[in-house]
């Protein structure tokens, strides 16, 4: 473990700072924090810099400075006077997400995380049709074709590429049989430089053209009759051979991030991927992966829905938990005035603040959190996998990850502070 002054190297670290948890990564310690990372990943590296060298100025109200006893009773009487209470942000790990609902539900409080939009683009899905979905390892090692839709996974999940799609070592399927296909609107200079190399197979197309596209495959695939002159010349020889593609592949993977698909109604686009997904377990193997897990959202979601039977989105106010993906929205309980306090958790990212808004408003944060805008009460807490250990889940759901701790410098974590207030709360 790291004490202050840190002097040996850390190996066999997870990063907690992307759905892909990488739990390869070895740290040595500079005078600057990080002297180097291995295997080198610029999103990990990042997320351990702000970290370790974030200066805390210690809990806040209203913006001076205070001591933490004071804070917390300043928050305990926030949450005593509160009727409808709103935890949002949700940024942390499964021992914080367990204590922030333990203190929702004696709040009775709503919940949902700042990546709610992203999240539920898939859940929804999820939700009305299911899906057929795999996981990080079954990708690696058994996918020999894999179509990548969007162009932002590779800035998203840097190590996406040597984890999953060209690994060094596969078990079933070699990355020199491997066809990678990328639709999206691409440009080469954008292309990680491994997978430059490698000449992935790149169909341009823009993100209206999405649906159509799995329209289309769906059609061939099964024998219909198409226009294709719909997609234009060029995009629409590129989807006869990937159809031809995905019906010769033995097992196929089609991958995205619901956190590129800002248009309205993206889910519609994610439920035709699913489809094309089932259709082709018809006569192959297929399967879905979309990568999330940033901000530990599939986290938060995951203790959400084991605790309570739903995902977040979920309201606590009745007695027992009520479940609307479009009406419990954080954003819309802010706009429309149905919350009357705003509890904001985030440990992950001293960038992800509150929204700026007239509630009165409790923020356990990021020690180098500053915010634009002072609030009632700013408890800096600790950051998983840095300042104390936890657990975090992956992308794929399927399990969690030990989170080490780097550094002792007296921050609580999130967990110890929300239960603080929960036993303060009484009954």
């Amino acid at each position: 473990m790291w004490t202050t002054e840190p002097s040996l190297n850390q190996k066999h670290l997870t990063c907690p700072f992307c759905g892909l948890a990488c739990d390869d990564l070895s740290i040595t310690p500079g005078d600057r924090g990080i002297e180097s990372l291995d295997p080198k990943c610029d999103k990990a590296k990042q997320g351990f810099r702000l970290a370790l060298q974030a200066v805390s100025r210690g809990p806040r109200s209203n913006g001076a400075p205070v001591s933490m006893e004071v804070a917390l009773q300043q928050s305990v009487q926030l949450l005593k006077s509160a009727r409808a209470p709103l935890f949002a942000g949700l940024a942390t790990d499964v021992n914080g997400m367990r204590a922030t609902l333990e203190l929702a539900d004696r709040c009775g409080g709503v919940l949902d995380h700042l990546n709610g939009d992203a999240m539920f683009r898939n859940i929804r899905v999820v939700q009305d049709n299911g899906w057929v979905a795999c996981t990080l390892s079954e990708a690696r090692n058994r996918a020999d074709l894999i179509l990548i839709i969007g162009t932002q996974c590779f800035d998203r999940f840097p190590r996406f590429v040597d984890r999953v799609l060209l690994p060094r070592e596969s078990l079933f399927s070699p990355k020199a049989g491997r066809h990678l296909v990328m639709l999206g609107p691409w440009q080469n200079n954008r292309l990680p430089a491994t997978l430059k190399d490698y000449a992935p197979i790149t169909l341009h197309a823009h993100p209206s053209q999405w649906a159509d596209v799995a329209g289309m495959l769906r059609a061939r695939l099964g024998n219909r009759p198409v226009d294709s002159g719909r997609l234009g010349g060029q995009l629409a020889e590129g989807v006869e051979e990937l159809a031809r593609l995905l019906r010769e592949a033995k097992y196929s993977v089609i991958t995205w991030s619901a956190a590129e698909l800002t248009f309205p109604h993206a889910e519609l686009v994610i439920e035709r991927w699913a489809a094309l997904a089932r259709d082709l377990n018809q006569t192959t193997r297929s399967s879905v992966l979309p990568l999330a897990g940033n901000q530990g959202d599939i986290t938060s979601n995951q203790v959400c829905t084991w605790q309570t039977g739903y995902p977040l989105r979920t309201s606590l106010q009745y007695g027992y938990p009520v479940h609307d993906s479009r009406l419990f929205r954080y954003q819309d309980l802010i706009e429309n005035n149905t919350a009357d306090l705003l509890i904001w958790i985030s440990s992950l990212d001293p960038e992800a603040k509150p929204p700026a808004c007239d509630l009165p408003t409790i923020v356990f944060g990021h020690p180098g959190m500053e915010l634009g805008q002072e609030v009632e009460v700013f408890l800096p807490v600790g950051v998983p996998g840095v300042d104390h250990t936890g657990h975090g889940y992956r992308s794929d759901t399927v399990c969690t990850l030990p989170l080490g701790q780097l550094i002792e410098r007296g921050l609580p974590s999130a967990a110890t502070l929300l239960r603080t207030l929960l036993d303060r709360l009484g009954d």
